[in-house]
C-alpha cells in the first residue's frame, strides 16, 4: 500500500508574481493536473491555522512543489514558511520534489547551486504548464490546432507584462528628466528627427504583421509554423511597442526653451492613440487565440491637429 498525495503539484510563489502563476494554474486545470493554488481554496483556508495547514500541504500533500523564485519570493514571510516545509520534504525524499522555476537570479538559501531549474523570462505560462504536466505524467497530448497563434499571443502577453511600469508612467504623463536643449535651432532639429523616428516605429508594425512575415513564422496554409520564428516575431512586436513608449517618454523628459515646451508636450501625446490601439489589438488577439477563431486587423492612426497648431505657433514666432 502507498499513500497517494492529494495534489500533483503545489505552487509556491510571491503575490507580486501572481499574474503569471494564475495563468499557469489555469492551464494546469485544462491539462487535468491537480494543484494547490491558494485562491481556489480560500473558503477551505478560512479560519484554519495556516502555519500548520500550509506545512501539511507543502511537506506531505503534494507529489511536487513548483517554486517560483524571484526577489519578492526570497523576502516574504509566508513564502519562507512554504519553502522550509518543501525543503524538509525534499530532504527525506528519494526523488526530486522541489521544482524551481526562476523569474530572476535571486539566491534562495537551502537551494543547492546544481539544482536544475527552468528560466521563466522567456517561457510562457502555457509552456510551463505543459512541462509540469509531463513531469507528473499527465497526458498533455499534441498541441491544439492553431498553437502557433497561441504561442504568439502568450509570448506577447508575457513580455507586455514586463512593461507595466512604463505603461503607467505614460498614462501619468511622467518621465524622468533627460536631455536638455538650450537653443531654438537644436530644439526644432531634434523634433524633426524624433518625428521621423515616430513614423519609422509605426511603419515597422506594418512590416512585422505583413502577410510575408506571418507566413514566414506561422507557416503556409496546411503547414506547421516555426516556434523559434514565432517567438522572434512576438519579441520584435513588443520591442516596437516599448520603443513607442520610450519615444514618448524621451520627449516628455526633454527640457527645451520655454516656447517649445507646449510643442514637445503635444508631440509626446501623438503616441497615445497608437499605444491604445496596439494594446487593444493584443487583448483581442489573446481572446481570439483562446477561442480558436478571429479576424483581426491592427490599424494605427492618430490626430496631429493640435501638434500642427503648436508647431505653426513656434515657426511663426
Amino acid at each position: 500500500m502507498r499513500v497517494v498525495p492529494k495534489y500533483d503539484v503545489c505552487l509556491s510563489f510571491a503575490g507580486e508574481d501572481r499574474p503569471y502563476v494564475d495563468e499557469v494554474a489555469r492551464h494546469l486545470t485544462e491539462l487535468g493536473v491537480s494543484r494547490f493554488y491558494d485562491t481556489d481554496e480560500q473558503a477551505d483556508l478560512w479560519g484554519k491555522n495556516l502555519v500548520e495547514h500550509l506545512d501539511q500541504i507543502y511537506r506531505h500533500d503534494s507529489r511536487f512543489c513548483v517554486m517560483f523564485i524571484s526577489e519578492a519570493y526570497a523576502r516574504k514571510m509566508w513564502t519562507k514558511h512554504e519553502r522550509q516545509a518543501a525543503f524538509d520534504r525534499a530532504l527525506v525524499s528519494d526523488t526530486e520534489y522541489v521544482l524551481p522555476v526562476r523569474f530572476d537570479d535571486t539566491e534562495i538559501p537551502a537551494l543547492r547551486v546544481g539544482t536544475g531549474y527552468l528560466d521563466l523570462r522567456d517561457r510562457t505560462p502555457r509552456e510551463l504548464a505543459r512541462m509540469i504536466a509531463e513531469k507528473v505524467g499527465a497526458a498533455a497530448g499534441a498541441p491544439a490546432a492553431g498553437w502557433e497563434y497561441q504561442l504568439f499571443a502568450d509570448t506577447v502577453a508575457l513580455h507586455m507584462r514586463k512593461l507595466k511600469d512604463k505603461q503607467i508612467n505614460h498614462e501619468m504623463g511622467y518621465a524622468a528628466p533627460g536631455r536638455e536643449i538650450t537653443t531654438d535651432t537644436d530644439a526644432l532639429d531634434n523634433l524633426t528627427a524624433k518625428s521621423r523616428t515616430f513614423d519609422g516605429i509605426l511603419n515597422g508594425f506594418g512590416d512585422l504583421l505583413s502577410p510575408g512575415r506571418q507566413q514566414w513564422a506561422f507557416g503556409p496554409a496546411g503547414k506547421p509554423g516555426d516556434s523559434d520564428k514565432i517567438r522572434h516575431l512576438a519579441n520584435r512586436f513588443v520591442e516596437a511597442y516599448e520603443n513607442l513608449l520610450d519615444w514618448s517618454a524621451d520627449l516628455r523628459g526633454t527640457t527645451t526653451p520655454d516656447r517649445f515646451t507646449a510643442l514637445y508636450r503635444t508631440a509626446a501625446h501623438l503616441a497615445d492613440e497608437p499605444l491604445r490601439q496596439i494594446k487593444r489589438f493584443v487583448e483581442e488577439f489573446i481572446t481570439a487565440s483562446e477561442r480558436g477563431a478571429g479576424d483581426l486587423q491592427l490599424t494605427l492612426s492618430y490626430d496631429d491637429s493640435v501638434f500642427r497648431t503648436e508647431l505653426q505657433k513656434v515657426q511663426t514666432t
